[in-house]
């Protein structure tokens, strides 16, 4: 099953990347540019939203992270593709080879984004704790590229440098970012999701080290012991 989900990533990859490429370089690097700004956004706003969600519609509240999430994502995405294709709605020609080049990078690019997101997205569903029974917070798809804990951290990053906000104390026990409100600071975002998922009765922390019970909530600052930052 672990070579079928990882296979089966690449294939969604590599028909995303054609597709995507037949916009040209100037598509391509837009929709890539739409792309991962809509992630952004998405997770800037889904966890309060999810909150709220939960609160007006009780019986999707296992689903609501999901739903946020990606409903966040879509609608961003569509008005950032609309605006864009409004202010340039015009083809950019480019010298042949950069053309090339440039529409299979950009179109490889918003695919990698855009199944990261979707691997991320999964994985806050109410399912097994370990998805499709090999998808769990070790598992790095596709074939240890881990794009899910790649986008986890550039969104890290991005909290931390780009689009910082600041308090004090800082919320990073590694410092690394100073007092910025830094997402997920001691990396527990994966965990967090996999030991809260309903269906399963291992207990993803407990065994690691950490101090929640199955299905339960995690206590702060108890995660496995070594765990490497983002």
């Amino acid at each position: 099953m672990e070579i079928a989900v990882n296979l089966g990533l690449c294939v969604l990859i590599a028909a995303m990347t054609y597709a995507l490429a037949s916009e040209g370089l100037w598509g391509a690097a837009l929709i890539f540019f739409n792309v991962v700004f809509a992630g952004l956004i998405a997770f800037n706003f889904y966890e309060p939203l999810a909150a709220k969600f939960a609160e007006t519609i009780p019986y999707l509240s296992g689903s609501a992270d999901t739903i946020c999430l990606m409903g966040l994502f879509i609608v961003s995405f569509t008005l950032l593709r609309l605006a864009t294709e409004t202010l340039a709605p015009a083809m950019v020609r480019f010298p042949m080879p950069v053309y090339h080049i440039g529409r299979w990078f950009f179109a490889l690019a918003a695919s990698v984004v855009v199944t990261a997101l979707l691997i991320v997205s999964y994985e806050t569903a109410p399912v097994h704790k370990k998805i499709v029974g090999v998808v769990d917070y070790k598992f790095k798809p596709p074939f240890g590229f881990g794009l899910d804990h790649e986008w986890l951290g550039f969104f890290q990053y991005t909290t931390g440098q780009v689009f910082a906000s600041y308090d004090s104390p800082t919320r990073d026990p590694f410092r690394e970012y100073g007092t910025a409100r830094v997402f997920d600071p001691r990396a527990m975002w994966l965990l967090d999701h996999q030991n809260n998922r309903p269906y399963g009765d291992e207990s993803i922390l407990e065994e690691e080290g950490g101090a929640a019970a199955p299905g339960g909530p995690v206590v702060p600052g108890t995660g496995p012991p070594g765990l490497p930052k983002r």
